[in-house]
């Protein structure tokens, strides 16, 4: 891959343009001369990464489905694979652990302090609209149930005696 695509990466990074990144490296990938162009030295792992970052899992699939066999085996291609499928799972607390198990290095750290941080303000923006920590310990969040108001009916039993005590009065 041509050193300017990587360039304009770094700077994207350094920027903070994090979603730049993946258009940047999808446009190098599709002008490549060489039909080979996930095989040469491509920076697979952050390829990735940009597509999650983007939300865009499908494309992310696609783009891992059309790695070679040797450049998946890299370990960092198989932590951002794992970390793909926990958020395709939907699973949180997979997605934390794929972000923090792994000592990524080089431009795909930066990528995956800034996805860690969005997961944290997402999770700082649900604790401030009525979500709170479960107390079990797993950092899973919970909805809190909003406190009764006087007069309304807090389970079943509740319910039928009201039906009970409407169809006396008529």
């Amino acid at each position: 891959m041509a050193a300017a695509v990587m360039e304009r990466v770094g700077t994207a990074l350094q920027a903070g343009d994090f979603s730049a990144v993946v258009g940047l490296l999808d446009e190098a990938e599709l002008c490549s001369p060489s039909a080979s162009a996930l095989e040469e030295g491509w920076p697979a792992a952050l390829h990735l990464l940009g597509h999650i970052y983007n939300g865009s899992l499908p494309d992310a699939r696609m783009l891992y489905k059309r790695l070679p066999e040797a450049v998946k085996a890299e370990p960092q291609v198989k932590a951002a694979w794992q970390l793909l499928q926990y958020a395709w799972q939907g699973s949180g607390k997979g997605v934390w652990r794929a972000l923090r198990g792994h000592p990524w290095a080089g431009h795909c750290r930066v990528l995956v302090e800034a996805l860690a941080e969005r997961a944290e303000d997402a999770v700082a923006a649900a604790l401030g609209r009525g979500w709170r920590r479960a107390g079990d310990g797993s950092g899973a969040l919970e909805v809190v149930p909003p406190a009764l108001a006087r007069g309304e009916l807090d389970s079943l039993a509740s319910l039928e005696q009201l039906s009970e005590y409407m169809m006396q009065l008529e």
